[in-house]
């Protein structure tokens, strides 16, 4: 059995995708409903006019625009993108495998020959100046 692990931006884009065009059709019904007043209301009285109707374009135009900001950042470089900071366009196995490195980078295992490192280039330092 293979597990074909995607990147979180690439789930992200597909949730994206399901909720910005559910906004899209509800955007649809509200103009056909005459929630949503695209021309000039007829004798500038528009009665089935509703404000709060008008945060479904909204979240479509936001969901549109953030679609496409992933979409154009796809072949950029990792953490070259500007939402990289938020969303990881890496695959799972290839993030697994770097936070595994700089896990092992960071531990304790290596701070005692890196402090020792650091104490003989003092000393060393020390020495040349007293003499």
């Amino acid at each position: 059995m293979v597990i074909y692990l995607d990147s979180p931006a690439n789930r992200i884009q597909r949730v994206l995708i399901g909720v910005t065009s559910a906004f899209v059709l509800m955007t649809a019904l509200a103009i056909s409903e005459g929630l949503i007043q695209i021309l000039d209301c007829g004798k500038n009285i528009c009665i089935d006019r509703n404000d709060y109707a008008l945060i479904f374009p909204f979240i479509s135009l936001i969901g549109i625009i953030l679609l496409s900001v992933m979409h154009f950042s796809r072949d950029k470089e990792h953490e070259g993108a500007f939402l990289d900071r938020w969303i990881s366009r890496e695959k799972e196995d290839d993030m697994r495998s770097r936070l595994k490195q700089e896990q092992l980078e960071a531990s304790g295992d290596s701070m005692g020959s890196g402090w020792s490192k650091m104490e003989k280039e003092h000393l060393e330092i020390t020495l040349d100046e007293e003499e």
